[in-house]
C-alpha cells in the first residue's frame, strides 16, 4: 500500500513535482525539475528520500508524447506509473476546487491529490511491438493525408494545364484523386504534364501506355486523348509543369514509404492480433491501427466501455420527461474511428454478418451514415470479444 503520492506535471523543457501523504500532508513542495539527465538525476533522488518502490506511487497526465520518455525512464527504475487522461484530472480539478487558477506547481499537487483520493492504479507500459505498431500506422496515417493534399494541388494545375484530363478518364465529379492513385496516369502526366505535351505524343507514349495498364488504355482510347488535347482549353507555363512532376514524384515516394509500412505492420499483425484481421473485410493494416489505438482490449472489462473510448457513444441528456440523443461522443482518438468507418464500409461488403446488420438498421429508416456509425459499434464489440477470447472470427450465417 503506497504512503506517498507523487504528482508530475509534464511539459516540453521540464516537469514539476509534487509529493503528498497518505493524508494529504505535502512532504514535498512542488518543484521543477529538467527533462535531462539532471532533472531525472534530482527526481530520482527526491523520490528516494520519500519511501522505497512499494511505498511511492506516481502519476502524470497523458501530454502528447512529452511524458512517454519520463515514463520509460521511471518504469526502466523499477517505478509504478500511473497515467491519466488530462480530462479525468480536469473534471476532478472542477469537483474539487472553485478557483480557477491554474500554474505548473499547482496542477502538479492536484495530480498527486488525485492519486491519493483514488488510489494507485498502475498503467501498464506499452510493449515494443505495441509501440512500434502504432508508431508505424500513425505515420501511414500521416502520409496518407499528406499525398491526399499532393494530390489536390497536382489537380489544382491540371485544371489549368489540361482541364479535360479527368473527365475523359472517365471519373466522376470529386474523384480525381483516384485517378493519380492510377501508376499509368501518373506516368502519363509526369512525362506530359500539360494538353499541349499530350497533343504532340508519340506512338511510343501508347505502347508505354498499354503496357502500363494491361490494354485497358488502348491505342484506340490513346488517340482519343491525343485529340481532345488538340482542343483543350488548357494553357500551361514551365514552372507550373515542373511543379506538377515535383508532386507525383513525391506521391511515388510516398507510396514507396507506405509500401514499406505494410510490410513491417503483417507480422506485427500476425503476432499480436490475428483476431482482427480474420474478419473479412479488414485488412491487416486497419487491424493493426483498432488493435494499437485502442492500446490493448485488457484495459476495458466491457465492450461498452471501449466504444465510449473510441468515441463512438451518443450522449444521452435526460431529466424528468426530457429524453434526448445527442451527438457521438468523439472523444477518443480520431485514427480509431477512421479505422472502424474504414473497417464498416468495408465489411458490409465483404462480411455477409456484417452486410446483414446494416441492411437491417437502413431498413429501419436510419440514415446510411447513422446505419454505418452502428456498424462501426458492433466491429469493435466483436473485436473486443475476438481479442477477449483469443478466437478469430467465425461467421454466424455459416453456423
Amino acid at each position: 500500500m503506497p504512503k506517498v503520492y507523487v504528482g508530475i506535471d509534464v511539459a516540453k523543457f521540464k516537469h514539476t513535482c509534487c509529493a503528498i501523504s497518505e493524508k494529504g500532508e505535502v512532504l514535498r513542495e512542488s518543484f521543477d525539475f529538467g527533462n535531462d539527465r539532471e532533472g531525472f538525476d534530482l527526481l530520482m533522488k527526491t523520490i528516494a528520500e520519500l519511501g522505497g518502490r512499494d511505498e511511492v506511487a506516481i502519476a502524470m497526465e497523458s501530454t502528447g508524447h512529452y511524458h512517454l520518455l519520463l515514463w520509460r525512464f521511471l518504469a526502466s527504475k523499477g517505478y509504478a506509473v500511473e497515467v491519466k487522461n488530462p480530462k479525468v484530472i480536469a473534471r476532478f480539478k472542477a469537483a474539487t476546487e472553485i478557483s480557477g487558477a491554474k500554474t505548473d506547481r499547482r496542477d502538479a499537487a492536484l495530480i498527486a491529490r488525485y492519486a491519493m483520493t483514488f488510489g494507485s492504479s498502475p498503467t501498464a507500459l506499452p510493449s515494443y511491438a505495441l509501440s512500434r505498431m502504432k508508431s508505424l500506422e500513425r505515420e501511414k496515417y500521416r502520409l496518407i493525408r499528406d499525398r491526399t493534399a499532393l494530390y489536390n494541388r497536382a489537380l489544382a494545375i491540371l485544371d489549368l494545364t489540361f482541364p479535360e484530363l479527368v473527365a475523359f478518364l472517365g471519373e466522376k465529379s470529386g474523384a480525381g484523386r483516384e485517378a493519380l492513385s492510377s501508376k499509368t496516369v501518373r506516368w502519363l502526366v509526369s512525362t506530359h504534364p500539360s494538353a499541349e505535351s499530350v497533343a504532340s505524343a508519340k506512338a511510343a507514349t501508347a505502347e508505354r501506355l498499354r503496357s502500363m495498364s494491361k490494354g485497358s488504355f488502348s491505342l484506340v482510347k490513346f488517340h482519343g486523348l491525343r485529340e481532345l488535347a488538340k482542343r483543350s482549353i488548357g494553357t500551361s507555363f514551365p514552372d507550373e509543369e515542373a511543379e506538377l512532376r515535383q508532386l507525383l514524384a513525391e506521391c511515388d515516394s510516398i507510396d514507396a514509404r507506405i509500401g514499406a509500412i505494410d510490410a513491417e505492420t503483417a507480422p506485427l499483425v500476425d503476432a499480436l492480433c490475428p483476431q482482427i484481421a480474420s474478419v473479412p473485410g479488414i485488412g491487416k493494416s486497419t487491424a493493426a491501427i483498432i488493435f494499437a489505438e485502442v492500446g490493448g482490449f485488457g484495459r476495458f472489462d466491457s465492450p461498452d466501455k471501449l466504444i465510449k473510448y473510441a468515441g463512438l457513444d451518443v450522449n444521452v441528456y435526460q431529466s424528468g420527461t426530457v429524453l434526448k440523443h445527442g451527438k457521438m461522443g468523439r472523444k477518443g482518438p480520431p485514427i480509431l474511428r477512421y479505422a472502424l468507418f474504414l473497417a464498416a464500409a468495408k465489411c458490409r461488403i465483404h462480411c455477409p454478418e456484417i452486410a446483414e446488420y446494416y441492411s437491417s438498421k437502413v431498413s429501419q429508416g436510419k440514415h446510411r451514415i447513422c446505419a454505418l456509425v452502428c456498424t462501426a459499434r458492433k466491429i469493435l464489440r466483436m473485436c473486443w470479444g475476438m481479442m477477449k477470447s483469443g478466437k478469430p472470427y467465425i461467421s454466424k450465417t455459416a453456423e
